[in-house]
């Protein structure tokens, strides 16, 4: 929980902030009324299914000093785009020019009154889909912490200023562009990111079902340690150990680029099972780590990296 408030923080570019989380069922039924989830500004009630939407919207919440800020359509959109992780991406397919109601509709709609209904969550992931898709990152960013946007009322001007043209306009563009999905997540998450210490790196943690850092159970019943990455900063040859009483580890190059100048297998994923010792080679890039073990057994492991 606290790695996703870092990374939602980290992508508006704002401080992060403490967050009062109601975790379960029974604090959701307690809190939030009719809504599946809510985040006032008492704290975040959420079950698995919904915290990583509503930890976004406590972001947002502490850049209005604790209350609501901007639309339901961009403030929804954005927490659903940004719920997107490593094992349950978002995932927003939509046909714009089906929808009854559009953005156009959706823009004028303030936090905290109860014009938005459950068909519109829809349509907010799915346009702030295409505005981060076609203008980039940092107008989105830059949109959203508008202080003529953050108050609600000058939305549409700073809305002109960031994407160059209205919400009416877009709303037109967006119905244009047809059939399209998109699907958002992190695979390396910064809050989980491995660091070497000198020529080596340990990382030892517990595989557990009964920890938030587990998910599962999946393929062949295993469940997976939430994933972790590190970056290799030059090409060559790393002895990998991996100590633990079961289970395996999966080491996935993300975002590598064959240039040809290395062996194939430098780029390959590498595949370790309880108690190898391998010496492997490694482009120069970012690796994830996924370690799975058995459904109902907690396991220990370290893995271990050495530079020849």
């Amino acid at each position: 929980m606290e790695g996703q408030i870092q990374r939602v923080a980290g992508f508006l570019g704002v401080e992060a902030p403490l967050a009062c989380v109601h975790y379960g069922p029974s604090a959701v039924e307690g809190n939030c009324g009719t809504w599946n989830a809510c985040t006032r500004a008492s704290g975040v009630f959420a079950t698995s299914g919904s915290i990583f939407h509503e930890l976004v919207h406590a972001v947002r919440q502490s850049q209005g000093g604790g209350g609501a800020v901007g639309t339901w359509l961009f403030e929804e959109g954005l927490a659903e785009l940004l719920s997107g992780y490593r094992w349950h991406p978002f995932s927003a397919r939509l046909e714009p020019s089906e929808s009854e109601r559009g953005p156009a509709l959706l823009a004028d709609f303030p936090r905290g009154e109860d014009k938005f209904v459950p068909g519109d969550y829809a349509i907010a992931g799915h346009f702030a889909s295409w505005l981060r898709a076609n203008y980039g990152d940092a107008s989105l960013v830059a949109f959203f912490n508008d202080p003529r946007y953050l108050g609600g009322e000058a939305y549409g001007e700073a809305f002109l200023s960031h994407f160059g043209l209205s919400i009416e306009d877009a709303d037109s563009a967006w119905r244009a562009s047809g059939l399209k999905e998109y699907s958002w997540s992190e695979t390396c998450d910064p809050a989980y990111m491995l660091t070497w210490e000198g020529s080596a790196l340990e990382f030892t943690d517990r595989v557990d079902c009964n920890a938030a850092s587990t998910f599962g159970p999946r393929d062949y019943g295993f469940v997976t340690l939430r994933s972790y990455c590190f970056t290799v900063a030059q090409a060559g040859t790393l002895r990998v150990e991996f100590i633990a009483g079961g289970g395996r580890v999966d080491l996935f190059p993300v975002d590598c680029v064959d240039t040809g100048e290395l062996p194939p297998e430098s780029y390959d994923y590498k595949s370790l099972g309880y108690g190898d010792i391998l010496e492997l080679a490694f482009a120069a890039c970012t690796w994830e780590v996924a370690v799975d073990g058995v459904a109902g057994l907690t396991r220990d492991f370290t893995l271990r990296l050495t530079q020849r």
